[in-house]
């Protein structure tokens, strides 16, 4: 059966949180939401087939009715990657008209979720993309990216900004907003693969002329794993990847559109107080 009808949400603003092998994190992060945000949204986890206990944390919390806002809880049949974790995410928000905004806030804890707060004047503004940037300058005692990190990011984001002639102070932040309207002018299924889709979404909303905001936000790293050095290396070849495709389809003077094909999902319910049920669907 196919489960796109079973999926609707009643607020109009989701938090979407990408989830993979975050089993140590992933209950603080919910729990660090502030109330009165959780009052006004619904919570949508995609769960890339965690190999931890991650799901069964989640599933012991849902039954204990630890959050004040519905927690929605679905895997793919397998690991979409971050990118196809997003392009999934998105197509199921749009599916429910009352959603105008999603935020997307990641499971690990990086992007902390006392910042939120920062994206609600902007609820009801003309912006579709409202997106934080780590600042150390406004943020001296919080923000942890490693100083050589720090600037790599800088200098990529005045790379991208050049080479595409769209403004932005960092292409590769994960804790970003975006409203309705946008999404549906965004081609998702087209969007890169890569780890790099947040930097992608940017240059879309470039060519569309979107209306885009930045907020200065802090990172956590202390106590998070680093990226192998081969991991760097493929994000770094990623970026340029896309930087030289982005130059391309500006030539060619291609088009964006909406053309939405969702994935095959499984919604993990609560039945009977279990810890842990799934409700297959394809």
């Amino acid at each position: 059966m196919d489960n796109q009808q079973d999926l609707r949400f009643d607020t109009d603003l989701l938090i979407y949180v990408p989830a993979y092998n975050c089993s140590d994190y992933i209950i603080s992060v919910l729990d660090e939401i502030p109330t009165d945000i959780l009052a006004i949204s619904e919570i949508l986890i995609v769960d890339n087939h965690s190999t931890d206990d991650t799901v069964d944390k989640i599933q012991r919390a849902r039954c204990e009715n630890r959050w004040d806002a519905p927690v929605h809880l679905i895997q793919p049949p397998e690991n979409l990657g971050y990118a196809g974790s997003q392009k999934l995410a998105y197509s199921i928000a749009l599916l429910s008209t009352r959603v105008k905004r999603v935020i997307m806030l990641h499971g690990d804890g990086q992007y902390p979720p006392e910042l939120l707060g920062n994206f609600m004047p902007f609820t009801d503004s003309e912006y579709g993309v409202v997106y934080g940037y780590r600042d150390k300058s406004e943020y001296p005692d919080l923000e942890e990216t490693p100083t050589g990190a720090y600037r790599v990011i800088k200098i990529l984001s005045a790379i991208e900004s050049y080479v595409t002639g769209h403004p932005r102070k960092e292409w590769h932040s994960g804790f970003v907003m975006y409203s309705r309207e946008f999404l549906l002018r965004v081609n998702l299924d087209g969007l890169t693969d890569t780890y790099h889709i947040d930097g992608h979404l940017h240059f879309v909303a470039g060519e569309l002329d979107e209306h885009v905001k930045a907020i200065p936000i802090w990172k956590r790293y202390k106590g998070y794993a680093p990226l192998t050095r081969m991991k760097r290396v493929r994000y770094l070849f990623d970026v340029l990847k896309l930087l030289v495709a982005f130059r391309m389809r500006r030539r060619f003077n291609s088009s964006y559109k909406s053309e939405l094909e969702l994935s095959r999902y499984s919604i993990i319910k609560i039945r009977d107080g279990a810890p842990r049920t799934s409700d297959k669907n394809a």
